[in-house]
């Protein structure tokens, strides 16, 4: 019989991937994991039946995790030619490789737009915004702020060139709008949202059924992406209405895990946006806990054993491990 596999997909760089492989594994759980930046020497089998064979490991998958699996990444030893069908077929064959497991966290990852239409007809509110090539003439058309945030529309962020990043962060301006220091690309179509004055600014992530989140202090808006070091973070129970908004947007998009990002407005929660990838060692190693990477060992460790159709090792010696009590 083929082994049940928790399955990560990923890149050697990901330290969150890392970690919960290192208690996962503590903890009775095999995990196999394929990163994209190191796939020259792999050698794959996919089926005929619900089975892989990675390097001679053979296991059926249970949970995959999807993450920082891009090939771009992938070093660049063929031709163009050559290369570009590499990564399509590797990228192909990663976007099927949720289809045979027992469940999948990550392999959905709704843009910005669609998150906002879809936390707007939830009745969650967002900040007004539209979407321009043309930022400066497009801030006339959001008369109610003198303030805006200016962001790209997919990640903050391309990679050129494997391993070697190129950041376009987004920026909080005042009107009029300075075009030529955006460093955005003419014609490029970005964000231009309302900056909302706020009261508390929260990090929230959904694992499982958990809820965790981060409470965020900075003096000037731009610290978060530009001067990290100065940004204060500490764990804290959400307000409420902001537990229910996250509990809202997670069910309706059928998410196990999400990085939230929500502010506080006079007692309002105001959804910015969520990264179905967002890490999270940055917010534990500033605030002094590992309470998602422990969400997520949990997490991963009731679907595998779920999916693998046992019950697993004790209960009470895991749980206590994962820092859980029995009756989590």
């Amino acid at each position: 019989m083929t082994d049940p596999c928790v399955l990560l997909l990923t890149r050697r760089g990901d330290r969150e991937a890392t970690g919960l492989a290192l208690l996962l594994r503590r903890v009775g759980v095999p995990v196999r994991r394929l990163d994209a930046d190191g796939l020259e020497h792999a050698e794959i089998f996919l089926g005929p039946g619900p089975e892989v064979a990675v390097n001679d490991a053979v296991f059926a998958p249970t949970v995959t995790w999807v993450r920082h699996f891009s090939l771009r990444a992938a070093p660049r030893t063929r031709p163009d030619g050559e290369q570009l069908l590499h990564q399509d077929s590797w990228t192909t064959l990663a976007e099927h490789l949720p289809l045979i497991s027992g469940v999948t966290l990550g392999d959905d990852d709704p843009g910005q737009m669609w998150q906002r239409a879809q936390a707007s007809a939830l009745g969650v509110r967002i900040p007004d915004g539209l979407v321009t090539t043309d930022p400066v003439t497009a801030a006339a058309r959001l008369p109610t702020s003198r303030r805006y945030v200016v962001k790209v529309l997919d990640r903050h962020y391309v990679e050129p060139e494997p391993g070697r990043f190129t950041w376009f962060l987004p920026h909080v301006v005042d009107a009029p709008l300075p075009l030529r220091s955006l460093g955005l690309p003419d014609g490029t179509p970005v964000m231009v949202q309302e900056y909302v004055e706020h009261d508390t600014e929260f990090r929230v992530y959904v694992v499982g059924t958990d809820v965790i989140a981060f409470e965020v202090a900075k003096d000037d808006p731009g610290d978060v992406w530009r001067h990290p070091e100065r940004v204060r973070v500490r764990p804290s129970a959400a307000p409420p209405a902001v537990t229910a908004a996250v509990r809202r947007l997670a069910r309706a998009w059928g998410l196990r895990y999400g990085a939230f990002d929500f502010l506080v407005d006079r007692g309002e929660p105001v959804f910015l946006e969520m990264n179905a990838h967002g890490d999270w060692s940055w917010f534990e190693s500033r605030s002094g806990v590992d309470t998602v990477t422990r969400a997520a060992a949990r997490t991963v460790r009731d679907l595998h054993w779920a999916a693998a159709g046992r019950s697993g090792p004790p209960a009470t010696a895991v749980l206590t491990f994962l820092g859980a009590g029995p009756d989590d």
